[in-house]
C-alpha cells in the first residue's frame, strides 16, 4: 500500500476540524492548534445576554476521529514555498498539503480607548470572561443610554450586533427597566444592516422594538472618561454604556511570501477554490482567509468540504453561499441567506427559525465529529434553501 500523503491543519476550529474528519481515510492528517479546546465562538451571545456557558467549548481530541493526529502548538510560520511549517519551539514540520485556519485575532487596541471600555462593560466577540461582563452591565443597568457600535465591518458573524441590541432589548424588557433605557445600534452602512434586502427584514423590528440606528457611524475613538465615542465621520455619540465591536485581524503567523496575506494580514485566497496564490498544495479556509465572504463557522464549514473535494481531484467550487441563523429576542429567529450571485433572502423572522438556531447549536459537536453521517443531510437542507429558492418564495 503506497504512503498516505502529508495533510497540516493549522487550526482545530469548524473548518480545520471538519477537514480533518474528512481526509483521514486518505490522507496522514495532521492537526496544529494552540489551544487543547474547540471553542463555539456563537455560545458568546448566549454568555453576554443568557449567561448559558453551555456549548462554548469541548476538548479537541474529542472532536477528532481515531487516526487524525493532534499537536497543541503554536504555529510561527508557514513557509509555501519550502512546504515547511515552524512551531513556537522552532520545531519543523513538513508536508504535502496544508490548510491555514487559525481564525481571526481580535485587537482591541485598533480602536483608540477599546481596551479601556472593554475593560468596563465587556464585548461578545473576543472572550467569555468579556462576555461575562456585558451580561452584567445588561443586568444591572437600570436607566440610561446603552449602545453597540461597529468598529469593524469585516468582523466575525455579520449579524451579531443586531442579535446583541435585540437580545439587550429582550433583558431590559424582561428587567421592567427599558423603558428608562435609550437603546442605540450604531453603524458604519447606510442603513441598518448593509445588505439592503436583508435590511427589509431587520429594519422594521429595530423600529418596533424602540431601537434607534445610527447609520454612517463607524467608531474610531472613545473617550472613556467623558463616555463619548467619536465616528471615522466625525459624529459623536455619548453613552452610559458601551460595547463596540471590535477590529479584527489576520492571525499571528508568518507566511511566506509576504504576499499571501493582505495588510491586515488575513490569507489571499482564491475565493473559489480556497487555493493561496499559486500554490496548489495550500489553501486557506474560514475566518483567517479573504475568501471568507463572511466570517461565520457555516462559511468554514462548506470552504472545509470543497478543499476536501479537490485535494481528492473533484473540481468542487465555493458558490460564496452564507447561512447565518439570527436571533431576534422573545423566541424569534431569522437566517442571512445569500450566495456570490444573490443578495441575502428575505427569510421572514418566526419562532420556527429560533428553534432551528437552537438545534443547530445543540447538534454542533457532532456535526464537527461525524461528517459522514451529517453531509448528506446539509447537502439536502442547501439543495432546498438556495438564495434563488428563497427569492422565488420571500419577496
Amino acid at each position: 500500500m503506497a504512503e498516505k500523503k502529508k495533510f497540516l491543519i493549522v487550526g482545530g476550529g469548524a473548518g480545520g476540524a471538519i477537514l480533518a474528519n474528512s481526509l483521514v481515510k486518505d490522507f496522514d492528517v495532521t492537526v496544529i492548534n494552540d489551544s487543547p479546546y474547540h471553542y463555539y465562538w456563537p455560545q458568546l451571545l448566549q454568555i453576554a445576554f443568557r449567561n448559558d456557558y453551555s456549548n462554548l467549548y469541548r476538548s479537541l481530541s474529542s472532536l477528532l476521529v481515531k487516526g487524525v493526529n493532534l499537536v497543541i502548538d503554536r504555529v510561527k510560520k508557514v513557509d509555501l514555498q519550502d512546504r515547511i511549517v515552524t512551531l513556537s519551539n522552532n520545531k519543523t514540520m513538513n508536508y504535502d498539503y496544508v490548510a491555514i485556519a487559525p481564525g481571526v485575532t481580535i485587537e482591541h487596541k485598533g480602536i483608540d480607548g477599546n481596551e479601556k471600555l472593554v475593560e468596563q462593560y465587556g464585548d461578545f466577540h473576543s472572550t467569555p470572561q468579556n462576555a461575562s461582563k456585558v451580561f452584567d452591565v445588561v443586568s444591572n443597568m437600570k436607566k440610561g443610554t446603552f449602545v453597540i457600535a461597529v468598529g469593524d465591518p469585516y468582523h466575525r458573524c455579520p449579524p451579531s450586533p443586531y442579535e446583541g441590541i435585540l437580545l439587550a432589548d429582550e433583558v431590559f424588557r424582561l428587567r421592567g427597566v427599558r423603558n428608562d433605557i435609550n437603546m442605540i445600534l450604531a453603524v458604519p452602512y447606510p442603513r441598518a444592516y448593509p445588505a439592503e434586502t436583508f435590511n427589509e427584514v431587520l429594519e422594521p423590528i429595530l423600529k418596533e422594538r424602540g431601537i434607534n440606528v445610527m447609520t454612517f457611524f463607524t467608531a474610531d475613538k472613545i473617550d472613556t472618561e467623558n463616555k463619548k465615542i467619536t465616528s471615522l465621520e466625525g459624529e459623536e455619540l455619548s453613552y452610559d454604556a458601551a460595547i463596540v465591536v471590535p477590529v479584527h485581524k489576520g492571525p499571528k503567523i508568518e507566511i511566506k511570501p509576504d504576499d499571501a496575506i493582505n495588510q491586515d494580514g488575513f490569507i489571499n485566497a482564491d475565493k473559489f477554490t480556497n487555493q493561496i496564490l499559486k500554490y496548489d498544495d495550500a489553501f486557506a479556509i474560514g475566518d483567517a482567509s479573504t475568501s471568507a465572504n463572511a466570517k461565520t463557522g457555516v462559511t468554514a464549514h462548506l470552504q472545509a468540504k470543497v478543499v476536501s473535494k479537490r485535494v481528492l481531484g473533484l473540481d468542487a467550487r465555493n458558490t460564496g453561499r452564507t447561512n447565518c441563523p439570527t436571533e431576534l429576542g422573545f423566541e424569534k429567529g431569522t437566517f442571512v441567506i445569500s450566495d456570490y450571485n444573490h443578495p441575502a433572502a428575505k427569510v421572514p423572522a418566526n419562532t420556527i427559525n429560533f428553534i432551528m438556531k437552537r438545534l443547530f447549536a445543540d447538534a454542533y459537536w457532532d456535526i464537527i465529529r461525524h461528517p459522514e453521517f451529517w453531509d448528506p443531510i446539509f447537502d439536502v437542507y442547501f439543495e432546498n434553501t438556495q438564495p434563488e429558492v428563497l427569492w422565488k418564495l420571500f419577496r
